[in-house]
């Protein structure tokens, strides 16, 4: 979620991985990130996508500096600065190859975070009750 008011946007992180886990607002779960299986957190409430710092070496592209830095608030109320993007990254879902920037952040509960800036393109569908992703355009359920 983005805040006004300044010339710099600011972003909230999401819970640690077990209260993702038992959330009715997020999904978690596993995709393809180049190939590489990683644990990821399906957040609708987040508008930017992110890669941890250390899932990042598996990514093959490389990072470049973003002109505006992002502020991402973390649970106990700390900003981390994002200073880094990793653009056009390849995450494949349900077998359809999809593509979306990551921004770098440091977290260790999940590898990555995709947030409404791949969401929204590619037309999901969360029922965080039921715990399922659906891409609405090919009506394939995750």
């Amino acid at each position: 979620m983005i805040q006004g008011g300044g010339a710099q946007p600011r972003c909230y992180a999401l819970p640690a991985r077990t209260e993702a886990e038992s959330s009715d607002i997020v999904i978690t779960g596993t995709i393809l990130v180049f190939n590489r299986n990683s644990s990821v957190l399906f957040d609708p409430g987040s508008t930017y996508s992110y890669v941890s710092s250390y899932f990042a070496p598996n990514l093959v592209m490389p990072s470049e500096a973003l002109s505006i830095p992002v502020y991402v608030s973390t649970p106990v109320g700390n900003s981390i600065v994002v200073d880094r993007v990793h653009r056009s990254c390849v995450v494949v879902f349900r077998g359809l190859k999809t593509r979306v920037d990551f921004f770098l952040l440091d977290m260790v509960d999940f590898d990555v975070i995709l947030g409404m800036d791949w969401l929204s393109p590619y037309h999901e569908i969360l029922d965080c009750h039921a715990k399922t992703v659906t891409l609405a355009l090919l009506d394939l359920p995750h």
